[in-house]
């Protein structure tokens, strides 16, 4: 990817989101965040707009809305690439309800994959997070 591309950040508004948000902004690229909230403030735009002096685009719904994503990476099929932030990550949480993580970590990234299959996204980056280590 090089600079003044499109790339969508999914959980964009979350820790390692937003910082990733910045440094992609300061680097160049134009962003567009999607983030259902969950784990996030909205605020958090706020901040990354004022810190980087720069805009994004934000859309707020959860990715296991398939007509939900569909359109939205429909409307920014120009990205060159999608870093994929967006899943539950409470271990205590996760062995107490592991359908509901099964079911939103595994849909969203299904999801994420068939939008930019469907709009030739190219390129995909999924991160995990620090709860993989306990």
């Amino acid at each position: 990817m090089s600079k003044n591309q499109k790339v969508i950040v999914t959980g964009g508004l979350g820790y390692i989101g937003s910082h990733t948000s910045i440094e992609l902004l300061d680097s160049g690229y134009e962003l567009v965040i999607i983030d259902d909230l969950s784990n996030s403030h909205l605020f958090i735009k706020d901040t990354i707009e004022e810190v980087t002096g720069k805009q994004v685009h934000f859309h707020q719904f959860n990715l296991q809305d398939y007509d939900q994503c569909s359109t939205v990476f429909e409307q920014h099929k120009d990205a060159v690439g999608v870093i994929h932030f967006a899943a539950y990550k409470a271990v205590g949480e996760s062995v107490s309800h592991p359908d509901k993580y099964y079911r939103n970590n595994l849909l969203t990234t299904l999801n994420v994959a068939k939008c930019m299959e469907a709009n030739k996204i190219p390129n995909l980056i999924f991160s995990s997070s620090c709860t993989v280590y306990g």
